[in-house]
């Protein structure tokens, strides 16, 4: 006999079962999160061509094909690039600024530092065509509450690309240096910044790049700096802040300028999630004010993603099936009385059905025959007459 190859591919999961119906829950739960707070669902092709995703991402990080035409298509590797591309080109008679939402599958192969899926669930925002600091809020409010209503224990670490890239440029650091300080920063890659720079300038980096901080840290940073556009860059980070804490926000709020998020179009602030027990990112994002120009249009933008996958295991939500499971060795007379929350028993006989309801995590059992409900408390059913 032919052997087949029958496992799931590296780097792809199965998803059944409790995992299955915390997916579903935390999917609904941001989805009216979502669509409560002004955003519009939008759904782009699962296949874009190539050149949506390549311009500033490695074509070797892309799940690529050739369909019968020869032309070269890729899954979906970054949903911002296919929301830029649907913006710059099929909205133009739109008043902008528009508010979009998804939750969609993404597909790409993972960096060397990078968690080990290659498929995986993205709920996110995207406010397309507004600047500025109460734009920025309002990415991170909503980046905010997505992760308190989905998590126990959760911290925002907020840096800005505009403020590092003007920090560099004080130092008189080369553009081709700069290039790649910023790109040893996102793998956390202390051993070749070291070797990018002499010992007086890489002491005067690490000293932003290992603190994390709220208001303190911005007040230390700010009295050491002389140029007024750096300046300018951090004013907007503390005024960003002024209305965080303004409005009850900052207490998992965390200024880390070491944080540089996947995409390599963010120019303004930039966003990164975590939560205990995972070591990467559950939630990316930031300001990608020149991304939608390379479509054709010049709109600024913000927003982020969660990768919903990671929260399987860490969420606070506790499902329940509203479910009663009905017993009877007489199946045809059940069939009378089911109702939508209602489910019929299949099992012979009554053992069989209390374990089939405990597996599926039903509370309710009521055996038909003998009249009797059983609750499922303190681990175990109990017979109500």
């Amino acid at each position: 006999m032919e052997k087949f190859n029958i496992n799931t591919p590296v780097g792809f999961r199965d998803c059944f079962l409790q995992d299955m119906v915390k997916k579903n829950k935390i999917e609904s739960i941001l989805s009216d999160l979502f669509i409560n707070s002004g955003y519009n669902f939008i759904e782009t092709p699962t296949l874009e061509y190539i050149d949506v995703f390549t311009n500033d991402m490695h074509e070797k990080n892309l799940y690529k094909l050739v369909n019968k035409n020869g032309e070269i298509l890729a899954l979906k590797g970054d949903i911002t690039k296919s929301i830029a591309r649907v913006v710059s080109t099929q909205t133009k008679n739109l008043v902008f600024p528009q508010r979009f939402c998804y939750i969609t599958n993404v597909f790409r192969y993972p960096r060397a530092y990078q968690a080990k899926q290659h498929e995986f669930t993205q709920a996110g925002i995207e406010l397309i065509g507004c600047n500025g600091v109460y734009a920025d809020y309002e990415i991170i409010r909503l980046a905010c509450r997505s992760l308190n209503m989905i998590l126990n224990d959760y911290r925002l670490h907020i840096s800005s690309v505009e403020f590092f890239n003007n920090y560099l440029d004080d130092l008189n650091i080369s553009k081709q240096t700069k290039k790649e300080i910023l790109e040893e920063i996102k793998k956390k890659n202390v051993v070749k910044i070291k070797e990018l720079l002499d010992k007086s300038l890489y002491e005067t980096i690490s000293l932003i790049l290992e603190a994390i901080g709220k208001r303190d840290l911005l007040v230390e940073i700010k009295n050491n700096i002389k140029n007024a556009k750096t300046l300018g860059s951090l004013l907007k980070l503390e005024k960003l802040y002024d209305l965080l804490e303004e409005n009850g926000l900052v207490e998992h709020v965390y200024f880390d300028f070491s944080v540089l998020s996947f995409g390599n179009y963010y120019t303004g602030i930039t966003l990164q999630g975590y939560t205990n027990g995972i070591g990467s990112s559950v939630l990316e994002g930031g300001r990608y004010d020149n991304l939608i120009s390379y479509f054709g249009e010049q709109k600024s933008a913000c927003g982020f993603a969660i990768n919903i996958n990671d929260l399987i295991e860490k969420t606070a939500i506790t499902y329940e099936q509203n479910i009663v499971l009905l017993f009877s060795v007489h199946k045809e007379n059940l069939y009378r009385f089911q109702k939508d929350n209602c489910l019929v028993s299949l099992e012979n006989n009554l053992d069989n059905a209390l374990n089939y309801a405990l597996a599926n995590n039903i509370k309710t059992v009521i055996d038909c025959d003998n009249k009797r409900k059983y609750i499922f408390e303190g681990g175990k059913y109990i017979c109500q007459k």
